[in-house]
């Protein structure tokens, strides 16, 4: 780095409880170029930070550039940085997430449960007579399940989640993945049942 790029950068020591860390930036970065580079580093969200430099907290407006909000550059100014790492499982979001994706599991229990007794109707387990009257009720049951499914989708699609909360994103978009293969197996289901409804069984 030659002396007037040095000259040109802005060099901030931060220290988070017991950690320390040396951060560089450009000198026309902003106070959210700083709040974003202190989540990556210690887990802190920008929404949950108080940031010290010389005795002052620091702006929260985050347009605010860092040589506005007292930064010199060439010089190593230090930080300190105040407020506690996301922990997303004390979130009520995401521990609703969760709640939703173990209702789903619970569903997923009930389409194993309907593939299991199709595949004992296949091999013979069940008189013929009865095949008629289980393929009905197995319907019923498999869009009741299906129906579950489409609520539990709703609710999770229903989430405001903000920038600060990736965690609960990530989670939700995980869940949601595994809703809609489930769906597509609980499908796979009714569709095996209205061949047999129409067909019979093999």
């Amino acid at each position: 780095m030659s002396i007037v790029d040095q000259m040109a950068t802005l060099h901030i020591r931060g220290k988070h409880n017991n950690t320390t860390y040396d951060i560089k930036f450009p000198e026309e970065a902003t106070i959210q170029d700083l709040g974003e580079k202190v989540h990556e580093l210690t887990g802190v969200p920008i929404s949950g930070q108080k940031l010290i430099c010389c005795g002052k907290q620091l702006p929260k407006d985050l347009k605010v550039t860092l040589k506005e909000a007292g930064f010199k550059t060439g010089i190593g100014s230090k930080l300190m940085i105040l407020g506690k790492k996301y922990d997303p499982e004390n979130e009520d979001d995401y521990k609703q997430i969760v709640e939703l994706e173990n209702k789903s599991k619970n569903i997923e229990h009930k389409v194993d449960e309907v593939l299991t007794e199709i595949d004992g109707i296949c091999k013979g387990h069940l008189d013929k007579s009865l095949h008629a009257e289980a393929c009905k009720s197995l319907q019923k049951r498999v869009k009741s399940t299906n129906e579950e499914l489409q609520k539990l989708l709703e609710t999770l699609d229903g989430f405001s989640l903000n920038e600060d909360q990736q965690e609960c994103k990530i989670k939700r978009k995980s869940v949601a993945t595994k809703m809609n293969k489930l769906m597509d197996r609980n499908d796979a289901n009714l569709e095996k049942i209205k061949q047999f409804l129409e067909h019979g069984f093999p």
